[in-house]
């Protein structure tokens, strides 16, 4: 016996895009309407940006494109092996994956970085493999 998706769930997924948000309005959605003062943040401000991948010309390409956009003063470390991923992740603000590390697929990586430091904030710069048809 089959149960049938609900019909919410039957269709194209709808697509997703990211957007920066001015940090007043940042500020104004923490306190939400209660007008209480800001939940605190999951963010990590005072850890530097964690570049990870195993190609170091892209890792250096990378963290140079980080630091024309990012805030003058943002400390930046790298990481070429999957140990010193793990190791310096807990201290880190945020994890750029500039591709595999140690034959692992960034995804795989995105998914153990998630699970060991959920409050982590962790991007992939390389696209999502395809399913196989």
């Amino acid at each position: 016996m089959t149960n049938p998706a609900p019909s919410s769930l039957v269709g194209p997924l709808p697509s997703t895009t990211l957007r920066l948000v001015p940090r007043a309005r940042r500020q104004e959605g923490l306190a939400g309407d209660s007008g209480a003062e800001p939940r605190p943040s999951l963010a990590r401000p005072e850890g530097a940006v964690l570049v990870a991948g195993d190609d170091a010309a892209r890792r250096a390409t990378v963290v140079q494109e980080l630091v024309d956009s990012l805030p003058q003063g943002t400390s930046f470390q790298q990481a070429g092996a999957l140990w010193q991923l793990l190791a310096q992740a807990p201290q880190s603000s945020l994890v750029v994956l500039s591709g595999a590390l140690d034959d692992l697929a960034p995804e795989s990586l995105l998914h153990t970085l998630a699970h060991r430091h959920p409050g982590l904030p962790v991007v992939s710069l390389e696209p999502a493999a395809l399913a196989p048809a």
